[in-house]
């Protein structure tokens, strides 16, 4: 006897829990795959754009003359210095007049001697001349702007008065360097007294735009500190030396940043 074998179908209850659970399970499986996937708009982020070429600048060049061997740092300047200058004039002025030349030296000056540099500051940015730094960099940001807008008025030039395209380019190009340079002057701590005991100094600076010449004086600047203890300037590591520093490079950036363009 043959027996035919039906495959059970499971009851309707049954059969929507199961199709209910595998739709949860599809979710789940999906939203982890998405989750794993790199977001479309970070993958097609846009790259990052190249910054534009700087624009020209010029500088203004340091120049230290041949007889100012010591402007580059701050030197002090004592009486030991004075009395000695003044021992050389005087046996020169006595071998003169054993000569019978008639010759003599000429005075001086305490702010004209050289002073000697402090070891203390010798590698502290604070010695180093500010024309060699801070008042060189705000002079060439104004000389930047000035050598800019005459080019902007060679080139406007260029294009309409019928120059070649060589004349033309020449024209477009922005010096990279300012005719006028920075010429350091005093960079002293300088004894106050040549008589007494007290240990005063004052602090002082000069700097000027350009060469003499005739007819034409530099653009000059100058600053001059209160006198003050030695003592005060070596307190807190130089901290008043820092301060005054500050204000030469505001003073004469001030005073020199004023010069007509003409003088750059």
């Amino acid at each position: 006897m043959t027996h035919s074998t039906k495959k059970r179908t499971p009851p309707r209850a049954t059969r929507q829990a199961l199709g209910l659970a595998l739709a949860i399970a599809g979710f789940s499986a999906q939203a982890q795959t998405e989750a794993a996937a790199p977001p479309m708009a970070a993958a097609s982020a846009p790259a990052e754009a190249t910054p534009a070429a700087a624009a020209p600048q010029t500088r203004v060049r340091y120049l230290r003359m041949p007889q100012q061997s010591g402007a580059d740092h701050l030197r002090v300047v004592r009486r030991e210095d004075t009395v000695g200058r003044v021992a050389g004039q005087v046996a020169l002025n006595v071998a003169f007049a054993v000569l019978g030349t008639g010759a003599a030296v000429q005075g001086f000056s305490k702010d004209g001697l050289g002073g000697t540099t402090l070891e203390a500051l010798r590698d502290d940015p604070v010695s180093v001349n500010p024309a060699m730094s801070e008042l060189q960099e705000a002079l060439s940001k104004i000389a930047t702007d000035i050598y800019r807008r005459r080019t902007e008025t060679a080139l406007a030039t260029a294009l309409t008065d019928g120059s070649t395209p060589e004349e033309i380019e020449a024209a477009r190009q922005t010096p990279k360097e300012a005719d006028s340079p920075l010429v350091p002057g005093s960079w002293h701590l300088v004894y106050e007294n040549l008589m007494g005991s007290d240990e005063l100094f004052r602090l002082k600076y000069g700097a000027s735009l350009g060469r003499a010449g005739f007819m034409r004086p530099p653009i000059g600047c100058s600053y001059e500190s209160e006198p003050l203890a030695w003592t005060q300037w070596q307190a807190d590591g130089w901290q008043r030396l820092r301060e005054e520093r500050v204000k030469i490079v505001a003073r004469c950036v001030e005073a020199i940043g004023a010069a007509p363009e003409n003088r750059w």
